[in-house]
């Protein structure tokens, strides 16, 4: 049920549909002072949200949390990589593996199976769109894995989640990870927040291990014409931390948890403008 209301909700609040239903809306009504104030409202959010770079700044404080890992663990028992790297409907749709810009996940685990050749490693992915299917991430990326060569023999595909929440509860069904194991996390680094917490949560300690950045580390304050990219960025923060605010309040995540909105300020490497 969890997931397809969240699906049905964000649906509906994702930013750019949101701010169109509400000028659709206020548009309809604008012969009444409730109306016009709802047009307005929506006239002055899509100026604010596609000519500012708000979703990129949220992106750049987030992302700053998870900077690239640099010292690697001497010995690690698991790698963990989450899904969100296929375009699976393309992939379906065309016949051959089609990765997103979300494809650092998968260079990340090819690096990380090299560097760590005794872990085990777990892929992640099942299919994330309502309705049934015959394939999914973890298909489309073994298929996409063999055709470039890559020794998959030893990784572990879940297959069947659809959320961040079900490819930690399926992966850790799956693996059985062992208390004291060090297991790394690759995902996104404005995704690292949620994940992590999820897996902490869940009795599953992951040492994050982030893969791929959507900002360039630098804030921005000037408007500019980027406007689909604007609302892309702010519909990817809007949606990370919505994902939070619902995993906590339905208790995915613990209230107690370590992890929070706000954590990882005090080791994060803050962006800097000569980068």
């Amino acid at each position: 049920m969890f997931f397809f209301l969240s699906k049905i909700f964000w649906a509906v609040f994702t930013p750019l549909t949101f701010i169109s239903l509400m000028a659709a809306g206020g548009w309809m009504m604008r012969k009444c002072a409730f109306g016009q104030r709802i047009l307005g409202t929506g006239i002055i959010l899509l100026i604010l949200c596609g000519f500012f770079p708000v979703g990129h700044n949220i992106l750049v404080y987030r992302e700053s949390k998870y900077p690239p890992m640099e010292n690697f663990p001497d010995k690690v028992d698991g790698i963990i990589v989450l899904g969100g790297s296929i375009d699976f409907r393309k992939s379906l749709n065309w016949g051959q593996g089609q990765l997103n810009e979300h494809a650092p996940r998968i260079t990340e685990m090819m690096y990380l199976s090299y560097r760590y050749p005794n872990a085990k490693m777990i892929f992640s992915g099942g299919n994330g769109n309502i309705g049934k299917s015959l394939s999914s991430e973890s298909v489309e990326l073994s298929k996409l894995l063999k055709k470039i060569n890559f020794n998959d023999g030893r990784v572990v595909y879940e297959s069947t989640s659809r959320n961040t929440y079900e490819n930690v509860v399926f992966s850790k069904n799956l693996i059985n990870p062992r208390k004291g194991d060090v297991w790394l996390l690759v995902t996104s680094a404005f995704h690292m927040e949620r994940s992590e917490a999820i897996f902490r949560s869940q009795g599953w300690n992951v040492t994050p291990c982030p893969a791929g950045y959507l900002s360039n580390r630098e804030y921005r304050y000037s408007p500019d014409f980027e406007v689909l990219e604007n609302m892309y960025k702010l519909q990817i923060a809007t949606k990370e931390i919505i994902g939070m605010i619902a995993y906590t309040l339905t208790g995915k995540i613990k209230s107690d948890d370590p992890i929070s909105v706000t954590s990882g300020l005090i080791n994060s490497q803050l962006p800097s403008k000569s980068q």
